[in-house]
């Protein structure tokens, strides 16, 4: 019987009771849930549905139909997708059933039909099963026992031939009923079937560079085969493997085998163009872009070319008039936009109804596990599902808080997503890419930038310390310990970044930049990329270049998507203009091979975004090395992110990449952390680097830095670390997940200036 005491008491939906097992907590969860919810339940037909209910949440105005045959009945169902996905065998619709059920004083319909079924069973692991009722059960038993196994579980081998059984049943039981979920199960086992036949037998290698205007690498045709096979899949190469043209395969294949109609690409809005560009080019097929106002927009998702693309934003838009979206192929672009279950964005792209989705994106784990859960689910909801026992199997957690402190276990991950996933990276299909070298280049700051950043450091340090001793920070506090960190970021470019004075600015990696530039383009016909998280300090460089005559193009989050082609255009073809500039708004879905340098003017919080920077001109195509240069201001918050970023890298490879199978963050280096915060008072290290001499008394600014590979500091406090711990820790749920959303918003943005 289930225990009274746990669904009534008050539960934490992070950490599990030690008294509880995981699944007798999330089932409590979901009966908690059910109380709190007003559902407006009736029974269907009592004398010819008995057992089956309709619940409707007024709140969000869904729907569901539940059957409710008593507790732990293995024939309850709701059409709900977290009874589908959770394994339980129960949800919140059922919760409310049973509630429903006790304050009426009426008890649960637990007779079973004399019909027989074959259903989908929930629990565990999905499975189909047959249910024998008592109209002809011996006749239909042995007619069973030749398709399913003795746990009633529908045998691998009889998917090919259920219609013939579906026959058969029905021939001995006219009312012998299949539901649909299941109907839908066989066929999609048995349409994978029929894929994997068509590509062994039809689609070899000639056949596949048939299909496009170019020959495809043997890795892509692999991601080509393994996207078609899956039916929805994730094809997640490192960025510069040309997924693009791997995507655009698949939807030829479709369209020749006349399994589809027509293709949606969703993509960012500066990508449409290049997506138009690239279909035209590789299929000769018509490409129609869905953009305008709202009203053509809804019209032309019903053209009939073959291709038609759209941006997220617009789509999200189209999604509240259309509620639903039904297409054959879909395709998204850079889908780590939808890591986030719920922001709008993720929540209209759920709304669309495709038979078949080719997934694309370099980075499809950034900062979370949970975030890989979001989009694979995209792909298959059942892959790494549930989500309370991925987290359970594979994130470790403080038993009082319920804060990450680790991970384990990454290579079963990597397992359930073999079927769903594909990733190859540039050494693992060893391509005859040229070499690329990494430097950081340690900048010293100017007097200004130094104090500035000095009186923000202590500052922070105050709060610090303040959160250390009492466990608490007001909203003000907070909201000015975000604002603080993100102003140390910028002064370690440039004071104007903050006050935008001209005339009074301070910085130096700005000549830097010239000094880089100087030598780069001497002598040589090399093009370079200059990327920076803020817009204003890539303006500050443009400056420079105008004041020294050099041709450039400028990439900005506020460009007109129609021009941004025209600016890689001039970049990539001109032989005059050597120089690009680019926000990271600008920084994806870019084809910059022509440049052999890129200089990162500033370190983004997540490493995914830096190698999304250097994954434009480091891709298929480039002949040349490739030079990247980190520009780190010395004694700032930038030196104490590289630590940080090496961490989210290593957690990225342990689950993507064949890495450590477990990256482990003690509660020892967490304290540790903590504790070295209070360091954050004391001026900063006068220590030179080796190979760079100390400033003998001048100035910052007539101080040349020397370009060299900076070490890596092991035991610096990273930044980033602490605002996650300060996230994670925070005592108030409801202001915990304020200052979550702020931190996301600050250290996320790509293009902020303030």
């Amino acid at each position: 019987m289930e225990n009274n005491n746990h669904m009534q008491r008050r539960l934490s939906n992070t950490v599990k009771p030690a008294d509880m097992g995981l699944e007798e907590w999330q089932v409590a969860l979901r009966h908690n849930q059910a109380e709190r919810e007003h559902f407006a339940i009736s029974e269907v037909s009592e004398q010819f549905c008995p057992g089956e209910y309709s619940v409707r949440n007024h709140k969000t105005r869904s729907q569901y139909k539940v059957i409710y045959r008593g507790a732990y009945s293995p024939w309850n169902y709701c059409s709900c997708p977290d009874f589908r996905t959770s394994g339980l065998g129960t949800c919140k619709h059922v919760e409310g059933v049973k509630l429903w059920l006790q304050a009426e004083g009426k008890e649960p319909r637990d007779e079973q039909p004399r019909y027989s079924s074959v259903y989908v069973d929930y629990r565990g692991q999905r499975s189909i099963r047959i249910r024998f009722g008592q109209d002809s059960r011996r006749e239909l038993a042995a007619l069973a026992a030749e398709y399913f196994d003795h746990a009633s579980v529908l045998r691998p081998e009889a998917y090919a031939c259920f219609d013939t059984f579906l026959e058969r049943a029905r021939g001995i039981d006219p009312e012998f009923r299949c539901y649909p979920d299941a109907l839908e199960m066989v066929i999609s086992q048995r349409e994978r079937l029929g894929r994997q036949t068509l590509l062994e037998s039809v689609y070899t290698d000639e056949m596949l560079d048939a299909l496009l205007t170019t020959r495809l690498y043997p890795y892509q045709k692999e991601g080509v085969r393994f996207a078609v096979k899956a039916g929805k899949a994730i094809i997640a190469d490192e960025m510069g493997l040309g997924k693009t043209v791997q995507a655009i395969c698949c939807a030829e294949i479709y369209l020749r085998q006349k399994m589809v109609e027509s293709a949606l690409v969703v993509c960012p809005s500066s990508l449409k163009y290049q997506w138009k560009s690239e279909i035209e080019r590789f299929t000769g097929r018509e490409a129609v872009l869905i953009e305008g106002y709202a009203s053509r927009r809804l019209e032309l998702y019903k053209a009939s070319a073959p291709y038609k693309i759209v941006s997220y934003q617009s789509l999200a838009n189209d999604i509240k008039s259309l509620n639903r979206l039904s297409v054959d192929l879909l395709i998204m672009d850079e889908v780590q936009r939808l890591k986030n279950w719920n922001t709008q964005l993720a929540q209209a792209v759920r709304r669309i109804d495709s038979h078949y989705s080719v997934l694309l994106s370099g980075t499809p784990l950034e900062n979370k596990l949970d975030e890989l859960v979001s989009i694979v689910q995209l792909a298959d909801p059942y892959c790494l599902s549930p989500l309370y026992r991925f987290r359970h199997e594979h994130i470790v957690t403080d038993p009082a808080t319920g804060k990450t402190i680790g991970y384990k276990n990454l290579s079963d991950i990597r397992q359930r997503l073999s079927g769903t996933l594909i990733r190859r990276t540039k050494q693992s299909v060893r391509l005859q890419l040229p070499s690329r070298t990494d430097q950081y280049v340690l900048v010293p700051m100017t007097q200004q930038q130094s104090s500035r950043h000095e009186q923000l450091r202590a500052a922070v340090s105050r709060l610090a310390n303040k959160w250390m001793h009492t466990k608490f920070l007001s909203e003000e506090e907070r909201r000015r310990l975000l604002l603080m960190l993100g102003q140390m970021r910028m002064l370690a470019d440039s004071t104007f970044i903050i006050d935008q004075d001209l005339d009074g600015r301070h910085d130096v990696k700005v000549g830097e930049v010239m000094n880089i530039l100087s030598d780069a383009l001497e002598g040589s016909d090399t093009k370079v990329v200059i990327f920076s998280e803020w817009e204003r300090m890539a303006r500050l460089v443009a400056m420079e270049l105008d004041a020294r005559g050099l041709r450039y193009e400028f990439l900005h989050g506020s460009l007109e998507a129609k021009k941004r082609d025209e600016v890689i255009g001039r970049f990539q073809s001109d032989n005059e203009c050597r120089i690009f500039l680019s926000t990271d708004t600008g920084s994806t879905g870019l084809n910059l091979q022509a440049a052999g340098i890129i200089i990162n003017l500033d370190l983004p919080w997540n490493p995914a975004v830096l190698e999304q920077r250097i994954g434009r001109i480091y891709r298929i195509g480039q002949e040349m090395p490739v030079q990247v240069l980190n520009l780190v201001s010395k004694d700032s918050i930038e030196e104490r992110m590289i630590d940080r970023l090496r961490f989210k890298r290593s957690l990225f490879e342990g689950t993507l990449d064949g890495g450590d199978d477990t990256i482990f963050l003690s509660e020892d280096r967490f304290q540790g952390f903590m504790e070295s915060l209070a360091s954050l008072s004391c001026p900063p290290s006068d220590n030179v680097l080796p190979g760079r001499s100390a400033a003998d008394g001048r100035s910052p600014e007539e101080e040349k830095p020397s370009r060299q590979d900076a070490p890596l500091p092991e035991e610096e406090p990273v930044v980033r670390l602490f605002l996650t711990s300060l996230r994670n820790i925070l005592q108030s749920p409801e202001k915990t997940r304020q200052l979550a959303e702020a931190i996301d918003q600050i250290l996320n943005s790509p293009d902020q200036d303030t």
